[in-house]
C-alpha cells in the first residue's frame, strides 16, 4: 500500500502534463504564426519594391524620352512612322524658324505679327500657309512641323535608293553642328543631353539627334545631287535663247566709280528746323561741288584713279585700284547698290570705254562719279573651296590681338598638313572645311563656293583664284584683311550666264520634282489626331516653360 499514489497526488500528475501538452501545442502554433507573418512581411516588401521600381522605371524613362520615342503618332506612307519624338523635335525646328524670322523683321522695324513673348496657344495673330489661307500661328507651326517630317523622309529614301551615302565631308558637318551644340551645353553648364532636353524636348538626345542629322544631311545630299543633274541635262540651244532674250540680265561690266556724300548731321537741341534744313543744303552743295570738280578733272582711266588717290592721301592703308573698282558687275547689282540712272547707263549699247558720268540720288543728296573700263561681256566662273581661319573679330570687324592672328596662322598650317598627309582629295579637304573653317558662308558644304566671278571675291582671294597658271587641285594658303584661307582650286566652269541660266532652270525643276515627290501615295502624312494633339500640347508646355525661363532669367537665344 505504501508505493501506491494518492489520489491527489495522481491529480497533480495529470495536471503537469496536460500544462506540458498545451504548452507544446501553443510553441508549434506560435511557430507556424511567427512564419507566416514573416511571410507576408516578405510578400508585402516584394510588393512595395516592384512599385516602387515601377514607379522609378517609369520615371526614367519618361524623363529620357522613351515614350516619345516609341509613341506613333502617324507615318510617311506605309512604311515609315512619325514618333512623337519626331514631331516635337521639328514642332521646336519650325517654332524657332518663325522666332528667328520675327527678329530679322523687328532689325527692319518691321513686325510679321507674332510674338516671341507668348506661348503658341495665346498668339492673337494670324498668317498665310503655302495655299494662301489665312490660319492661326499654332496651325501654322504644327503644319510646318509635318512637311519638314515629310520632305525629308522622302527624299532620305529617294536617296537611299539612288545609292547614296554620306562621305566623310558629310559626317565632319554633322559632327560639327553636335561639337557646336556641346560647346553651347557646357558653356551653360549643362551635359550634352541634358541641353538637348531642355532646348528640344525630352525625348531628344545625342543618339537621336545624330539620327535625324544624318537625315536631313543625306536628303539634303539628293537634292543637291539632283539639282546639279537637272542643270546639266538642259540643251545647250535652250540655255543660248534664255540668254539672247535677255542678255542685260546675265551680262556684266566693268568700272571705276566714287562716291560723294554730304555729311550725315544731327539737329542740335536748341537748333530751329530751318537753320537745321540751312546746314543740311550747304552739306549736299559741299558735295554737288567736289563732285563736279573730280567729274571735270576726270579723262581717262589713270586720272581717275589719281584724284581718288589725293582725296585720300591722309587716309591709312587707302588703295584707289581697289576702293573704286566694279569689276565684272551684273545690271541689277548695279541698280540696288547705286540707282537705275547709273546701271541703265553702263549697259547702254551707246556707252563707250572711257566714258564718263555723273548721277545723283536726289533723296540723299550724293553723287556718283563713274567710269566704263569694260562693256558688256561674259567671263567664265571657277570653282574653289577654302578654309577660314579669321584675324579678325566676326562682329566687329576689328583685327584679333597679335597671340590669335599668330594662332590663327598656325591652326591653317596645321588644317593644310593634316590634308596632304591624309588621301590630298576633294573629298577629304571639304571634310576638313565642314569641320574646322570659320566662314558661316560655306562651313557647311565642304568651303565649297562654286560660280565665282572676277571681282567677287576679296583681292588676294580674287587675284589666286583667277591666276592664269592656276590649275584643279593647287593648294595653297593665302593672307586676306579676313584672315588666313586654305585654298583649293577645284577647277573652270562654264560662262557666267551658262552656268546661272542652268542654275536657275534646276532650281525651278527641282522644287517642281520635290513637290511631286511628296504627292506620292508613298509618301503621304497621316497621323492620329489624338496622339498627334498628345504630342502637339506636350511641346506647346515645353515652349511655354522656356518662355518663363526667359521672363524670369532675362537670358534665352533660340537654337
Amino acid at each position: 500500500m505504501a508505493n501506491e499514489k494518492t489520489k491527489a497526488e495522481q491529480y497533480r500528475e495529470e495536471r503537469k502534463a496536460r500544462i506540458a501538452e498545451t504548452a507544446k501545442k501553443n510553441a508549434k502554433n506560435m511557430g507556424k504564426s511567427n512564419t507566416a507573418k514573416r511571410i507576408a512581411s516578405k510578400v508585402v516588401l516584394i510588393v512595395l519594391i516592384v512599385a516602387i521600381a515601377v514607379t522609378a522605371v517609369g520615371y526614367c524613362l519618361n524623363y529620357y524620352g522613351v515614350p516619345e520615342r516609341m509613341l506613333k503618332i502617324g507615318g510617311v506612307g506605309d512604311a515609315q512612322s512619325i514618333s512623337a519624338a519626331e514631331y516635337e523635335f521639328y514642332y521646336m525646328s519650325a517654332y524657332n524658324d518663325v522666332c528667328t524670322m520675327q527678329q530679322q523683321y523687328a532689325q527692319y522695324g518691321q513686325d510679321m505679327g507674332f510674338d516671341t513673348s507668348l506661348p503658341i496657344e495665346e498668339q492673337t495673330g494670324t498668317t498665310t500657309n503655302e495655299d494662301g489661307e489665312e490660319v492661326s500661328w499654332q496651325e501654322f507651326i504644327h503644319d510646318r512641323a509635318l512637311s519638314q517630317i515629310q520632305i525629308y523622309k522622302a527624299l532620305y529614301t529617294e536617296a537611299v535608293n539612288a545609292g547614296l551615302e554620306l562621305d566623310e565631308a558629310d559626317e565632319a558637318s554633322i559632327d560639327k553642328q553636335i561639337d557646336e551644340l556641346r560647346e553651347q551645353a557646357d558653356s551653360n553648364g549643362y551635359s550634352l543631353n541634358a541641353f538637348l532636353k531642355k532646348t528640344y524636348g525630352g525625348a531628344v538626345n545625342k543618339r537621336f539627334l545624330k539620327k535625324q542629322l544624318e537625315i536631313q544631311v543625306l536628303a539634303r545630299k539628293y537634292y543637291t545631287t539632283r539639282t546639279e543633274e537637272l542643270a546639266d541635262s538642259y540643251d545647250q540651244a535652250d540655255i543660248d535663247a534664255v540668254y539672247n532674250a535677255d542678255k542685260d540680265s546675265y551680262d556684266l561690266v566693268s568700272y571705276r566709280i566714287y562716291t560723294f556724300a554730304p555729311a550725315s548731321l544731327t539737329q542740335g537741341d536748341d537748333e530751329d528746323d530751318k537753320t537745321f534744313e540751312a546746314r543740311e543744303a550747304k552739306e549736299k552743295a559741299n558735295a554737288k561741288i567736289k563732285a563736279e570738280a573730280f567729274f571735270k578733272a576726270v579723262t581717262d582711266e589713270k586720272s581717275f584713279l589719281s584724284q581718288a588717290a589725293a582725296l585720300n592721301k591722309d587716309v591709312e592703308d587707302y588703295d584707289a585700284e581697289t576702293e573704286t573698282k566694279g569689276a565684272q558687275t551684273l545690271k541689277s547689282d548695279i541698280s540696288q547698290s547705286y540707282n537705275d540712272e547709273l546701271a541703265n547707263w553702263l549697259f547702254d549699247a551707246n556707252t563707250k570705254v572711257g566714258d564718263k558720268k555723273m548721277v545723283t540720288d536726289s533723296d540723299s543728296g550724293t553723287y556718283y562719279i563713274a567710269l566704263l573700263t569694260q562693256g558688256k561681256h561674259q567671263v567664265n566662273t571657277v570653282a574653289v573651296r577654302h578654309i577660314l581661319f579669321l584675324t579678325v573679330d566676326q562682329s566687329s570687324g576689328e583685327a584679333l590681338s597679335d597671340d590669335e592672328i599668330k594662332e590663327a596662322k598656325e591652326n591653317a598650317d596645321k588644317a593644310l598638313k593634316t590634308w596632304q598627309e591624309g588621301d590630298k582629295t576633294e573629298e577629304s579637304f571639304a571634310a576638313i572645311a565642314n569641320d574646322l573653317s570659320e566662314d558661316t558662308g560655306s562651313n557647311t558644304n565642304g568651303g565649297l563656293y562654286s560660280s565665282v566671278v572676277p571681282g567677287q571675291m576679296v583681292t588676294e582671294f580674287d587675284a589666286w583664284c583667277f591666276d592664269s597658271s592656276r590649275k584643279p587641285g593647287d593648294v595653297e594658303i593665302i593672307e586676306t584683311d579676313y584672315g588666313y584661307h586654305v585654298m583649293y582650286f577645284v577647277g573652270v566652269n562654264g560662262e557666267y550666264y551658262d552656268e546661272t541660266i542652268r542654275a536657275e532652270k534646276a532650281s525651278e525643276d527641282i522644287e517642281t520634282e520635290s513637290n511631286e515627290i511628296t504627292e506620292k501615295d508613298e509618301y503621304k502624312v497621316g497621323v492620329g489626331p489624338r496622339r498627334t494633339a498628345y504630342a502637339e500640347k506636350k511641346v506647346m508646355k515645353k515652349i511655354k516653360r522656356l518662355l518663363e525661363i526667359y521672363a524670369a532669367n532675362s537670358q534665352y537665344s533660340y537654337y
